[in-house]
């Protein structure tokens, strides 16, 4: 039996684009317009079996069904700046703080992309919205920071609820051979370990981060079986390491796809080339 997408308009980037957009990211750093312009975020296949995922669970379900939005409770940064240190909501503060990301201009980005007309059901639009207020929130949790190696390892370790997983293992499999030609080796092994690390997480999109917002993170972490926060050495801004211009070989290395990455760790999570 097939069953009808809840995604109405599918549009995505192929590789050849990505590739220039990986290039100008490459250069201008990551922003919201650079992020979404890269994944055209939530338009791919894999939505529709998130969205099954989600609405299986009960908790899920009751968030998506009810439209419950992040957003009212990620914009009070008053409120989240009192709650106790070392709590989910003041480390989500001090990491936007920290890294003077603003909520506000990421959603703004979000929406030249993305649309309620795209989605067939209110819940899908919810969970849309939803995937991209959680990416900073999964950034707090997981320990990755936001410099380019942790935005790579953020997507390794979240493939399981990517919606776009075989962009994002391009944009991997592209970084890694920039990682490679710069004799940066630490990148491929902290991805690898954010692989791991993801394999039995679980269910972020789906959960009630409203409710957890004042648990310890520690707390937060065991209640979604997240390993321990690991030790990886972020690339700063001013940069660590020169990442030579991308060539046609780092391209075609993209290209190759998810088996082309820790082929086990690939077919343990769905993602095939």
């Amino acid at each position: 039996m097939v069953t009808r997408s809840v995604v109405v308009n599918k549009r995505r980037l192929g590789p050849f684009a990505l590739a220039r957009e990986l290039t100008r990211a490459s250069r201008v750093g990551s922003t919201p317009e650079t992020v979404f312009r890269l994944f055209r975020p939530f338009h791919g296949p894999e939505f529709d079996r998130i969205y099954a995922r989600v609405m299986a669970d009960e908790t899920g379900r009751r968030i998506l069904t009810q439209g419950q939005s992040l957003h009212p409770l990620l914009l009070d940064a008053d409120r989240l700046r009192s709650l106790p240190e070392g709590t989910l909501g003041y480390e989500y503060q001090s990491f936007m703080a920290r890294n003077r990301i603003d909520i506000v201009s990421f959603a703004e980005a979000s929406l030249r992309y993305m649309a309620r007309e795209n989605y067939a059901t209110d819940e899908a639009w919810a969970l849309a919205n939803r995937l991209r207020d959680i990416h900073e929130i999964v950034h707090v949790i997981s320990g990755y920071e936001t410099d380019l190696l942790g935005e790579m390892c953020e997507l390794a370790f979240m493939i399981r609820e990517d919606p776009r997983p075989k962009a994002s293992m391009f944009a991997i499999r592209f970084n890694i051979s920039l990682f490679r030609r710069s004799g940066y080796d630490h990148g491929e092994a902290a991805i690898q370990q954010a692989f791991e690390r993801g394999r039995h997480v679980g269910l972020m999109v789906g959960a009630d981060w409203d409710g957890m917002i004042d648990w310890k993170l520690d707390a937060v972490r065991t209640h979604l079986d997240i390993p321990e926060v690991p030790s990886y050495r972020p690339i700063p801004g001013e940069g660590e390491i020169d990442l030579p211009e991308p060539t046609l070989t780092d391209f075609v290395r993209g290209v190759l796809g998810a088996n082309s990455i820790f082929p086990n760790l690939a077919a343990q999570h769905g993602v095939t080339s």
